[in-house]
């Protein structure tokens, strides 16, 4: 028996697939927060070697737990909490990635906006 996929390992598979290999981060601002779109679901259960129905139901339990939101036909996103989460990949396992990417004056300021709690963005980033 394999061990459970957690919430970290979702967002670890997201970061490596944008930014490591399709060199891209979709990210959303608005003046009260910022958001990090997330790859399909085929493509994260591709990257964690899990079935569709099991990414399911890992995305399901991930957005109960607030860490994720989705629209209909808008996709999947981190929210605040998961955002948190992102910005440990992007600032550690990826940083070198991302900074190649983004820029190091870029990613500093996504990090920054990343790990403020709910506030006004608009005055910091």
């Amino acid at each position: 028996m394999t061990d459970p996929i957690t919430a970290e390992q979702v967002f670890d598979a997201a970061i490596r697939i944008q930014v490591c290999q399709q060199k891209s981060l979709e990210v959303d601002f608005f003046p009260d927060r910022i958001r990090v779109r997330l790859p399909p679901k085929r493509m994260l259960a591709l990257s964690c070697m899990v079935p569709m129905s099991r990414m399911t139901a890992i995305l399901s339990e991930m957005e109960q737990n607030q860490l994720i939101g989705t629209e209909q036909r808008g996709g999947m996103w981190a929210t605040p909490l998961g955002n948190r989460i992102i910005a440990g990949c992007l600032g550690g396992k990826y940083h070198n990635e991302a900074q190649a990417l983004l820029g190091p004056v870029v990613l500093k300021t996504i990090l920054q906006c990343l790990t403020q709690p709910d506030q006004d963005i608009s005055q910091s980033c």
